[in-house]
This record gives structure tokens, C-alpha cells and sequence, in this order.
């Protein structure tokens, strides 16, 4: 097993631009499962294929174990990557497409069909080991692609986007089949893919990229709860978190978050933080599932910490609904109790308990409290 170093590392393409990816630094640790995410083309592939040197590295150092591999070729690099096209032989059986890996680097043929039967027990496809891939559902090819991996014995694992070709249900099954692998196998994961969902419910810690660059690396709870700045909190949290802009001002010894639809106070804890905006605007942040009909907060809220809204749209989902509330001009989508009655056109209350706002500078995103 190894750890994962990026140190600096950049990746530039030709013709200029912006880079790929560009001074990423982070350590994978050993046995983690580390997903990377963000939106298409903010440079999460291209930092994995990095790591398994099918890109070159403009600049900086990634270190395997204890050895940096800038310039060995992949099949020195002993890591192991499972593709999003399951890249399986199709002339070739189950069996001798998990043996393949081990053929080429010479294993002894005993040895071989050891591996291939513990990874066949590992992922439960021993009853498949005499077919070809054309007679497999894609639940069981990508099990295939994943044991190609697995009988390796490889210090990393690289996956890229593995899921994204199943259809919903089976997407949820492999997860947990995933995440309960890597728990028996402790092989140290990075785990590429630009769903949200995939990437809080399986990593140890998630780092969410944009435009080739780390925006934050921590756990998934810490990422929901303290987002670094506002593309981790409207990336993080679906339905995506609400923003609206609002003015701070002073008032009877109190802070106020104002906007033409209306005057909210700001909670004495976040209130010292933010006296350096008095006056400013800054961006205002409230997840969907954190904005709450007032009537539902035991009336522990002040009438002046509450925002009069309109009932847009009601969305009934069974087990929840979402409800689009408009305030003058600005929509905001809140996650609501399936039980609460509500009609489109009626005129209610929200507001979030003090510890769930959020706000952002609205130059940098940064968050400033």
C-alpha cells in the first residue's frame, strides 16, 4: 500500500491558456479512499491520469510510496485504473480477462488462477468466469473491470467516472458494493467522478476542483457544514445551496442583511465577524433543507430574523417536497416536511436557525463567516 503526493503539480497543454491543473498540492494517505470532484473539465482526470502517466507533468512532483514518478512509464508506477468504458476484451472470457494483467508481467500460471479466483470471490463473479463480457449485464462487466484491478495487488487504485455508464438503481448498488471492496481490500483509492451524490456518500475525504484548481479538501460532513467559499457550498448540497445579495447595516446596536424585499437581522455570533462589511454588500448562503417555515422553528426565531416569501411552485417528492419561494424577484428553494400544508400563491415566513447561514465576500467567494 502507498500513500499519494502531489507536490506543485501543473499540467499545461500546448498553444498556452489556462493550465489543466495547476499547483495542485495534497496527500492521498495510505489506505484512503479519496474521490475528486467538481465540474466537467476542472481538471480531475487529467490530475489521475497524471498519477497513472498517461499525462505528462508540466511542472511539480507526484510521489508514490517513497519514490517520485514523473518519469517512469506506467507500468513501473504499480497502480491500477478502472476506466468509465469497462475496457474489457471481448474475445476473451471472464477468466482470462481478469488473468491478462498477470500474464503480461510473466505470472506463473498457478499463481495466476489464485488471484483470479480471489478476486472472483471478492466481487462475486465466480459464476460468470466462463463467459464472455457480451453475456454480462453492466453491473457485472464493470465487477469485471473492477477484479482486472483488484488481482494486480497494485499499491493504487485509479478510477475513473466507473459508474456513470449504470443506470440509476444499479449506480447506487455498485456504490455500496465499492465502498464495502475497498473496506476488505484497504488499497489506497482515488476516485474520480462529477457527481456530488457518488462523492460524499464514498470518500474518506473529498477535494473539489474548479478550473484546474483545489478549491478544499476535507471530510465529506466538513465540506457540507464549513464550505471554504461559495463554489464548494453551491457545489456541495442538492438542491444547490441559495445565494442572494445583501447589504449589511446598522440598526439599534444590531447588524442587518437588507435587500428591496427585505430586512433580516444577522446573528449575534456572525455579527462581529462581519462589521468590517458595514455598509458593503456580501453574498448571503441558506441550504434548501436549512430554511424552514417560521412556524416550524418552536418559535425560537425573532419576527426580525425571518424572510416574508410568496409559494411559487410546491414539487411533491413523497417522502419530502421542494417549494419555490419568490421574494421580490428572487427565488429561493427550500426542503420541506411532505406533512406541511402549503398552497401556490400564499404568503409565508422563512428563516434558518443562526449556525446555518452563511456569508461569502463577494469578490474573492471566500467564506468570512
Amino acid at each position: 500500500m502507498a500513500r499519494v503526493i502531489f507536490d506543485g503539480v501543473t499540467k499545461q497543454y500546448s498553444g498556452g491558456g489556462q493550465p489543466a491543473v495547476s499547483n495542485l498540492n495534497f496527500e492521498v494517505q495510505d489506505q484512503e479512499f479519496l474521490v475528486l470532484v467538481g465540474p466537467s473539465g476542472c481538471g480531475k482526470s487529467t490530475a489521475m491520469r497524471m498519477v497513472a502517466g498517461l499525462e505528462e507533468i508540466t511542472g511539480g512532483r507526484i510521489i508514490i510510496g517513497d519514490r517520485v514518478v514523473n518519469d517512469l512509464p506506467p507500468k513501473d508506477r504499480d497502480v491500477a485504473m478502472v476506466f468509465q468504458s469497462y475496457a474489457l476484451y471481448p474475445h476473451m472470457s471472464v477468466r482470462d480477462n481478469l488473468a491478462y494483467p498477470l500474464k503480461l508481467r510473466k505470472v506463473p500460471k498457478a499463481e495466476r488462477e489464485q488471484r483470479v479466483l480471489e478476486a472472483a470471490r471478492t466481487l462475486d463473479i465466480e459464476p460468470f468466469l466462463d463467459r464472455k463480457p457480451k453475456a454480462l449485464s453492466g453491473g457485472q462487466r464493470q465487477r469485471v473491470a473492477l477484479g482486472r484491478a483488484i488481482v494486480r495487488n497494485a499499491d493504487v487504485f485509479l478510477m475513473d467516472e466507473p459508474l456513470s455508464n449504470l443506470d440509476a438503481k444499479l449506480r447506487v448498488q455498485t456504490r455500496a458494493e465499492l465502498i464495502k471492496l475497498h473496506d476488505r481490500v484497504k488499497t489506497t483509492t482515488i476516485y474520480v467522478t462529477h457527481d456530488q451524490v457518488e462523492a460524499m456518500t464514498m470518500g474518506d475525504r473529498i477535494a473539489v476542483m474548479s478550473q484546474g484548481v483545489l478549491q478544499q479538501l476535507d471530510t465529506p460532513q466538513q465540506l457540507y457544514d464549513n464550505p471554504a467559499n461559495k463554489f464548494v457550498a453551491g457545489f456541495i448540497g442538492s438542491p444547490s445551496m441559495n445565494f442572494l445579495d445583501v447589504n449589511l447595516q446598522a440598526s439599534d446596536g444590531r447588524l442587518y442583511a437588507t435587500t428591496p424585499g427585505f430586512k433580516m437581522r444577522v446573528p449575534d455570533a456572525k455579527g462581529q465577524t462581519l462589521q468590517r462589511y458595514l455598509g458593503q454588500t456580501v453574498t448571503l448562503g441558506v441550504r434548501p433543507e436549512h430554511l424552514v417555515e417560521r412556524s416550524r422553528l418552536d418559535g425560537q426565531t425573532p419576527p426580525d430574523a425571518t424572510i416574508p416569501v410568496n409559494v411559487d411552485v410546491i414539487e411533491l417528492l413523497g417522502n419530502e417536497i421542494f417549494v419555490y419561494l419568490t421574494n421580490a424577484g428572487t427565488t429561493l428553494t427550500s426542503r420541506m416536511d411532505p406533512d406541511i400544508k402549503l398552497e401556490r400563491g400564499q404568503q409565508i415566513e422563512v428563516a434558518a436557525e443562526p449556525d446555518k447561514l452563511h456569508f461569502f465576500d463577494p469578490q474573492s467567494s471566500e467564506k468570512v463567516a
